[in-house]
C-alpha cells in the first residue's frame, strides 16, 4: 500500500458526510465489512482473539499525555476522535457526524453523534468533547498536533466549536489523531493519575488489564457505535527483543508483529504461514548542514557533497535495499510531496569541480557526529571518492541533540525527521523556517526569506492546489540552496498470520484492529 497524500479540504459550507455507522473498512485485504463476525455454522469454532507483539510498553494510556508512534498504536484501540482516518488514509466522520469550517478557516463547528457511549456506559456529551479538546490544547505532550488550536467551546448539547489561532491546512488530520481522543470528563477528573493505567474511551476495545513488561489486555466493546468488532479479545504482548518476537510470530505465539527488525524481514517474507505488509513511512533520513556558520556556510561546498551522494547505492549499503531513495525533503507518503521531483543527481565529476570552486581542490577532512552509523558509513565511502575524509563520531542521543539543536556545535551530520500526521507542515515549518533558528527545531539553521514565505503560505492556505504549489517551491529552494540532502524514506512493516485479514502497513504505524477478522 502506498498512500500518495491525504488532503485536508477547507470548505466554507457545511460538509454533510455519510458512512459513519457500521464497521466499514476500505482496505481491499479486509473481509470485515461491518465489524461483526462473518457467518459461521454452529459446528465451526469462531476464532476471535488476536495476540499483537510490540517491542516496548506504551508510555501511558492517557491520550493527551503520549507522543510516540507505538503509544498511538495502542491508544487508537481505546479512543475515538471527532474526525476518523480510515486505513487507506481517507478522512471521514467519527464522533462528529458533520462539521462546518468558517470562511477564514479559523473556526470549525462540529455536530456530534448522539449515540456514542464510553466504556463505562455513560453517553458522550458536548462537555466531554470540550473538556478533551481543551485538555489536549494545554498538554505539553501534544504541541505538534494542537499547536494551531486556541480553544474549544460548547454551543449546545450537540454542537462544539473549535477555535484556531490561524488557518491551518492539515487541521482535520490533526483532529483525527488520538492526541485529541475524547475522554470522559468525570472519570479523568476523579482520578487523573489512575486514568493513565485504567483508561476509559469510546473506541472499539475496552481496557481489561496491564501487566508491566508482559502484556496489555483488551476486550471488544459491545456498545461501540460502529458495531462490535470481529476480534473479541486483543492482547498486546511486550517482547522487547525483536528477533524473539519474530520467532514468536513464526511459532504462532503471536498473530501480528509491528515493525519487525530488518534482520528478520527476509525470513518473515519467505514464511508461507505469514503475510508481510510494508509501505514507505513518513520518516526520512538526510544529510544536514549547519548553513549558518563554519565550513558549510559555503554553499558551493554543500552543493559539492550533494552531487557526491548516490542515493540508490546508499539504500543498498545501509538497508540492503529496504528503503526508498528520496529526491525531495518531503517523503512520498506525505501531502505536499512533489510528483516527479528531482534533487541534485549523482555526478562525481561535477562534485569534484564544485569542491575545487569552493576552495578545496585537494579535498578536506570533516567530522561527522551521528546517531545513524550505517548510512553514515556509506556516506563516508562516497565522499572519499571526491577527496573528502569523513571522520565519524557515533554519539549518544542526548549529547547529539544538545550539540546539534541547542549548542550549534556541529558542521555536518546525518539526521532523521518524522511526521505524526501525513502532511508536509509537520516536517517542514519548524525545521526550515527562519523563526526557529536558535533554540528551535531548525537544525540546518537556514533563514531564507522566500522559503519562509512559502512555508507560511503552505501552512495557512485553505486551497489544496495553493498548498501543493507552495510545497513544490519549498522543495526547489531546499534543493537549489543545498540546505540539506534528502537520502531515503524508511519502510514501515507489519507481519501477520496469513489467515488474519484486514491488516495493513501505515506510514505512521497506525493500527486498525477493528478492521481485522479471521479467515
Amino acid at each position: 500500500m502506498r498512500l500518495k497524500g491525504i488532503f485536508c479540504y477547507f470548505l466554507i459550507f457545511t460538509m454533510i458526510l455519510t458512512g459513519c455507522s457500521g464497521g466499514g473498512n476500505n482496505a481491499p485485504a479486509a473481509s470485515n465489512e461491518s465489524g461483526a463476525n462473518s457467518d459461521q455454522t454452529a459446528e465451526t469454532a469462531v476464532k476471535d482473539s488476536v495476540n499483537f507483539s510490540i517491542n516496548a510498553e506504551p508510555s501511558t494510556l492517557d491520550p493527551q499525555k503520549g507522543n510516540d508512534l507505538l503509544t498511538f498504536a495502542v491508544h487508537s484501540q481505546i479512543f475515538d476522535t471527532l474526525v476518523r482516518e480510515n486505513a487507506d488514509g481517507s478522512l471521514v466522520p467519527g464522533l462528529a457526524e458533520k462539521w462546518t469550517i468558517s470562511e477564514d478557516g479559523k473556526e470549525i463547528v462540529f455536530t456530534l453523534r448522539n449515540d456514542v457511549k464510553f466504556h463505562n456506559g455513560d453517553l458522550m456529551t458536548a462537555d466531554d468533547v470540550v473538556y478533551s479538546l481543551n485538555r489536549a490544547i494545554t498538554s505539553t505532550f501534544t504541541k505538534r498536533i494542537t499547536g494551531s488550536m486556541d480553544k474549544a467551546e460548547k454551543i449546545d448539547d450537540s454542537t462544539v466549536k473549535l477555535v484556531l489561532k490561524y488557518s491551518y491546512g492539515p487541521i482535520l488530520d490533526c483532529i483525527a489523531t488520538t492526541n485529541v481522543g475524547i475522554v470522559p470528563q468525570k472519570a479523568v477528573e476523579a482520578n487523573e493519575e489512575g486514568f493513565a493505567r485504567n483508561p476509559v474511551g469510546t473506541g472499539p476495545f475496552k481496557f481489561k488489564e496491564w501487566n508491566n513488561g508482559e502484556k496489555i489486555v483488551f476486550e471488544s466493546f459491545k456498545d461501540y457505535y460502529r458495531g462490535e468488532a470481529s476480534i473479541k479479545n486483543l492482547t498486546f504482548k511486550i517482547i522487547s527483543d525483536k528477533t524473539s518476537a519474530a520467532v514468536a510470530l513464526e511459532n504462532g505465539e503471536v498473530d501480528v508483529l509491528l515493525s519487525p527488525d530488518e534482520a528478520d524481514r527476509k525470513n518473515l517474507i519467505a514464511n508461507e504461514k505469514l503475510t508481510y505488509y510494508e509501505t514507505e513511512s513518513n520518516s526520512f533520513y538526510f544529510v544536514s548542514f549547519n548553513n549558518e556558520t563554519g565550513l558549510f556556510s559555503n554553499k558551493l561546498l554543500r552543493e559539492a557533497i550533494s552531487y557526491a551522494v548516490d542515493r540508490e547505492s546508499l539504500v543498498m549499503g545501509a538497508l540492503e535495499g529496504n528503503g526508498a531513495p528520496l529526491e525531495s525533503a518531503i517523503p512520498t507518503n506525505t501531502f505536499g510531496s512533489p510528483e516527479n521531483f528531482k534533487g541534485n543527481q549523482f555526478d562525481i565529476e561535477k562534485a569534484k569541480a564544485l569542491l575545487a570552486e569552493a576552495g578545496y581542490p585537494n579535498g578536506l577532512t570533516i567530522k561527522v557526529p551521528t546517531l545513524y552509523l550505517k548510512p553514515t558509513e556509506v556516506l563516508q565511502d562516497q565522499l572519499r571518492q571526491i577527496g573528502i575524509v569523513a571522520e565519524i563520531e557515533q554519539m549518544e542521543r542526548g549529547a547529539w541533540l544538545q550539540d546539534v539543536y541547542t549548542d550549534n556545535k556541529y558542521e555536518i551530520t546525518v539526521g532523521s525527521y518524522s511526521a505524526l500526521v501525513p502532511d508536509a507542515d509537520q516536517i517542514t515549518y519548524n525545521r526550515y523556517h527562519g523563526d526557529f533558528v536558535g533554540g528551535g527545531n531548525n537544525m540546518v539553521r537556514c533563514n531564507i526569506p522566500e522559503l519562509n514565505k512559502e512555508l507560511d503560505l503552505a501552512r495557512t492556505s485553505q486551497s489544496v492546489d495553493e498548498r501543493k504549489a507552495a510545497y513544490l517551491r519549498v522543495s526547489e529552494i531546499l534543493r537549489d540552496e543545498s540546505v540539506l540532502i534528502p537520502l531515503y524514506s524508511s519502510m514501515n512493516g507489519i507481519a501477520a498470520n496469513k489467515d488474519l485479514k484486514g491488516v495493513q502497513a501505515h506510514p505512521v504505524q497506525r493500527v486498525y484492529v477493528y478492521d481485522y477478522s479471521w479467515k
